[in-house]
């Protein structure tokens, strides 16, 4: 079993840790080279051992980049880095305005502090994204799909590879659970340069509105960018859709994409094919693109469809239920081309994907009925879960689904309209409640529900799903939404375990076939 050790940042596996790489020493001046300042004071000529936006981490020689946050600002925290050790910093409030003795610490204010953390960590690391290819993924939905199946496709056609995302990092012998969809600049670019010195070459990352806006991805080379999809979704930290739609934008607009693969099916995406229409490689169904699926016929063992590409046309045969998962693979065929794999292997490894956690998964204990558990918490993904399930069940579809407490309310409307709309039952329940009243959320979400919908109210999750699996009959189907692969449940300020598959199979151990 793979074992893992803790460090400051992350978790290593311990055959990895022992080779994890200390950066030689760089001139401050070089570290600083692509970034514009607008004020500076203090010597260049100066080695810096390391970098830290937390002030904890700062190391002795060490750069402290202050970065401004939602609940902390980093200057706030500069005297903190200087006692740890910093000799220089990087904030964006007037240099003067610090209170620092410049002639030992040297001082740098730019517009962006957080463009600034990007350059300055791939100064330090040695540019990695230069070195391996770079895949970039955006949208509401699908991105960890996609780091899946474009793994999958890479490996078949002789790549070593890393995949970064929201189940977790992982590369070679590495695992690292993921604190975040995308991590921050800095550790993004440790990251990388830890896959390049151990041999990676393919590179998938899901790059997340936050991320995107945070400028965490900011100035990076990506061989191929990919924008699946857009809906509601994390309205909590946008100010409307609009917003959303121009962070996702930015994958391609503030980096160096070689291959933008685009779903013109979908509104934003059409916008966006039609800003980089020369260079952009189209995907849908709906519309003439470069990848379109035809003849579509979805079933309970998978989907068949014929795939139209510039290389020709493929009877493709997969595991992967449902119309969304279609789209997922017409972007990976699109994606996995750019990057040379051959017809043939898309062909090859389309028939059996690798399960994929908490996406559409199976939970099968030979029941005469199936349950599936899915990430799908927006009520786009949602809608387009129950539909899929739909398409191949005999019986009734019954969901189980709740909202998000300390996030975006206004959704919470939607998603009784999109499962009550297409499901035949639901079971409204909790889902990472957090600070607020269960309660008042399921509440939130009763006002979208449509006049005459059957459902239930079960504010325990846990019981919530005993119920929808001990009122399943044969051929039905139990659709678990929202937490997919997450093993937690956030009640208050309290993060306990809990894990829908493992709940779900413990109560279909119990009721037998």
């Amino acid at each position: 079993m793979k074992q893992t050790v803790s460090t400051k940042w992350f978790l290593f596996s311990e055959d990895e840790f022992s080779r994890e790489k200390h950066m030689p020493e760089k001139s401050l001046e070089n570290l600083m080279m692509g970034i514009e300042t607008k004020d500076s004071r203090g010597s260049l000529n100066k080695v810096i051992e390391g970098i830290a936006f937390d002030s904890r981490k700062v190391v002795p020689g060490g750069l402290f980049a202050a970065i401004p946050g939602k609940n902390h600002n980093g200057e706030t925290f500069i005297k903190d880095a200087l006692e740890k050790g910093a000799i220089a910093l990087i904030a964006q409030s007037p240099l003067g305005s610090l209170s620092i003795d410049y002639n030992s610490v040297t001082g740098f204010c730019v517009e962006d502090s957080r463009k600034a953390l990007s350059r300055v960590g791939s100064n330090f690391y040695n540019h990695p994204s230069k070195e391996i290819n770079l895949t970039g993924i955006t949208g509401t939905n699908g991105k960890t799909t996609l780091t899946y199946i474009l793994e999958a496709l890479s490996i078949a056609n002789g790549k070593k590879t890393g995949v970064i995302g929201t189940i977790d990092c992982h590369y070679s012998k590495t695992s690292i659970p993921s604190a975040m969809t995308t991590p921050e600049s800095l550790d993004l670019n440790r990251i990388l340069r830890d896959m390049a010195d151990g041999g990676v070459s393919d590179c998938f990352i899901e790059v997340s509105s936050h991320a995107l806006s945070q400028k965490r991805v900011f100035d990076m080379d990506f061989e191929v960018g990919i924008f699946t999809n857009l809906s509601r979704d994390h309205l909590d930290f946008h100010s409307d859709m609009e917003e959303y739609k121009n962070a996702k934008a930015k994958l391609f607009r503030e980096n160096n994409v070689k291959a933008p693969v685009i779903n013109i099916d979908d509104p934003a995406g059409k916008e966006l094919a039609t800003e980089f229409k020369d260079r952009v490689i189209s995907t849908g169904i709906n519309n003439a693109a470069d990848y379109t699926a035809e003849d579509i016929v979805l079933e309970e063992s998978g989907s068949r469809f014929t795939l139209n590409s510039p290389e020709g046309s493929k009877k493709i045969h997969t595991n992967l239920l449902g119309k969304h998962n279609v789209y997922n693979l017409l972007s990976a065929a699109a994606g996995a081309s750019a990057l040379g794999v051959s017809s043939d292997i898309i062909e090859e490894v389309f028939q059996k994907i690798p399960v994929i956690p908490g996406r559409f998964e199976s939970i099968d204990k030979g029941q005469n009925f199936t349950v599936l558990v899915d990430y799908a918490h927006t009520d786009d993904a949602l809608a387009k879960s129950i539909i899929a399930a739909k398409s191949f069940t005999k019986g009734k579809v019954i969901v189980v689904f709740g909202c998000g407490g300390d996030r975006d309310r206004g959704k919470r409307k939607d998603m009784g309209q999109a499962a009550l709309k297409n499901a035949d039952f639901a079971i409204i329940t909790s889902d990472n409640p957090r600070t607020e009243d269960p309660e008042q959320i399921i509440k939130d979400i009763q006002k979208g529900i449509p006049a005459n919908a059957d459902y239930i109210t079960i504010v325990n999750r846990r019981d919530a799903i005993e119920y929808g699996i001990n009122k399943a009959e044969k051929n039905d189907l139990v659709l678990i939404a929202g937490k997919g692969h997450e093993d937690y449940q956030i009640v208050g300020t309290k993060k306990e375990h809990f894990d829908d598959r493992e709940v779900a199979g413990e109560f279909l151990g119990k009721r037998g076939h």
